[in-house]
């Protein structure tokens, strides 16, 4: 099955490059340099002979033939406003085509490999190749691997090697992806509070090394559950604070160059969904207890976040010290008080429920108490701002909210590798730990396996990219909402298919229904 899984990747990366191509297609810019042109060019009439012969002047020394074409040629092509006439644009088009030759348009290739050099050299070009790696690394290896080694060992880790149920997993895990529900604040923080004049690179460094030191932590020293929830919070923020700094960076780089947002888009999200998709099939083979386990995986950590440490203290970033503060305006208030409160309802919800010794009924209240104030108090804050904003960021955060999410499904479809361990069928005598899961007939999914689930999830990630920019990216935003929640909807019945296990009783085994689990 890995094997299918990454001949299914090569297909869809051949597949990928010609639409990466087709959004640029969209506009007609080649390089920074021609940009200004070219967009000139598309509003007049005398566009391709402009261009041709600019683009040769480049090339040329002053006072050569070319040279002297272009100023009698320019003085043609802008005439005095009483010596235009209506068959002026006439008499230029006709020139243009002598004049720009077929070298001047040079054919796309239709190789899929010149493709993709293409898309890399334009972005390379516009932004210098050292922006263009540090987003590749950044989202690629730091969040792609990262998230693949993370978030597959602390399944591992939490449930075989500190046997945590999964009522309480659930609530480690809620914990420690604390960082991720409060993105928005570290936007704000960055913002408002430079460190030497650069507000996106510190924070990249800083935490970078904190991702480094929680993986060694979590790699070599015995721990209880808290410390390791506490642990597990730092390496997500190691991952989802970089995350955000590259964000901010292409959102002002897509302002700049509207033409290329499409393309900066599809860098970031390929880089992810590409390197997931690999390192998920590695981490499948490194977890099991055979190999180096899910400590050992946690300590590869250090080497994802080494990948944005690195460049960032080399200033790939192109990060320059700020000259101009930020006026703190009412909106900007309004949205800073925001973020705020959501980290904080955030870390209460999460506290309470990892440390907390409240019964389950007590934690359940009040989390639905604190997620209704929560809500009520964004659209409060956000309504005088835009009620659009308001509305749309209350949507979010219930349509996250309220969809239900729990781990113990992978409780008992996985196999923890272990010679007297959950899906062992010969067990010792009084080893109640031994062989439960074969005894209830649960699949016993291999980590291999798993992995293989994983990396599919990441490849229809993938192929969502291609189908939002290739089909849906004329859609308004409410349509693309409706769309992607019906379809989740209808998808997360299929979990309780699963427990039911009607499938078995239809005759769909177990490995192929959970494949498109994630």
């Amino acid at each position: 099955m890995p094997k299918g899984l990454v001949a299914l990747f090569l297909v869809s990366y051949m597949t990928l490059a010609p639409t990466l191509e087709r959004l640029h297609q969209k506009s007609p810019y080649r390089t920074k340099n021609d940009s200004t042109w070219e967009g000139h060019a598309r509003s007049n009439a005398f566009s391709l002979r402009e261009l041709s012969l600019r683009r040769r002047c480049m090339s040329s020394e002053e006072g050569s033939p070319v040279h002297t074409e272009m100023r009698s040629r320019r003085t043609r092509m802008s005439p005095e406003p009483e010596a235009i006439g209506e068959d002026a644009a006439a008499v230029v088009v006709e020139e243009a085509e002598e004049l720009l030759g077929n070298d001047e348009a040079p054919e796309q290739s239709t190789n899929p490999v010149g493709r993709v050099y293409a898309f890399y050299d334009r972005l390379s070009t516009t932004f210098s190749w050292r922006y263009v790696a540090i987003v590749s690394l950044v989202y690629g290896v730091n969040q792609g691997v990262g998230e693949a080694c993370l978030f597959t060992a602390q399944k591992y880790y939490l449930f075989d090697d500190l046997r945590l149920t999964p009522a309480r997993y659930s609530k480690v895990d809620g914990f420690a992806n604390i960082p991720w529900q409060v993105k928005a604040l570290y936007g704000m923080v960055s913002d408002s509070f430079s460190i030497y004049g650069l507000r996106k690179t510190p924070y990249i460094i800083l935490a970078s090394i904190g991702g480094i030191i929680s993986a060694a932590s979590l790699w070599l020293a015995r721990l209880d559950y808290q410390t390791a929830a506490a642990l597990l919070l730092i390496a997500n923020l190691s991952i989802a604070s970089p995350d955000v700094m590259i964000d901010g960076t292409t959102a002002e780089n897509s302002r700049k160059f509207p033409h290329l947002a499409a393309d900066l888009q599809t860098l970031s999200w390929a880089s992810l969904y590409g390197c997931a998709m690999v390192a998920n099939l590695a981490v499948g083979e490194l977890v099991k207890p055979s190999s180096i386990g899910a400590r050992g995986v946690f300590g590869l950590l250090w080497l994802t976040s080494l990948a944005a440490l690195l460049p960032a203290c080399l200033g790939w970033l192109g990060e320059r010290p700020a000259t101009v503060i930020i006026e703190a305006s009412s909106d900007r208030k309004r949205v800073f008080a925001c973020a705020f409160a959501t980290c904080a309802v955030s870390v209460t919800v999460g506290s309470l429920q990892a440390f907390s010794s409240f019964s389950d009924v007590v934690q359940g209240v009040s989390t639905i108490v604190l997620g209704v104030v929560l809500a009520t108090t964004i659209h409060f804050l956000l309504k005088p701002v835009s009620k659009d904003l308001a509305g749309a960021a209350v949507y979010i955060f219930l349509s996250g909210a309220l969809q239900p999410a729990t781990d113990v499904m992978f409780a008992w479809f996985h196999s923890d590798g272990k010679a007297h361990g959950n899906c062992a069928t010969h067990c010792p005598p009084g080893n109640d730990e031994c062989g439960w899961a074969s005894e209830r007939h649960y699949p016993c999914i291999s980590p291999e396996y798993y992995a293989a689930m994983r990396a599919t999830a990441r490849l229809f990630g993938l192929a969502g990219i291609v189908l939002y920019n290739a089909y849906l990216s004329d859609w308004s935003y409410r349509n693309v909402f409706v769309l992607g929640h019906c379809v989740t909807f209808a998808a997360n019945l299929l979990d309780f298919v699963w427990v039911s296990r009607w499938n078995v009783s239809l005759g769909i085994d177990d490995r192929a229904f959970l494949l498109g689990l994630d």
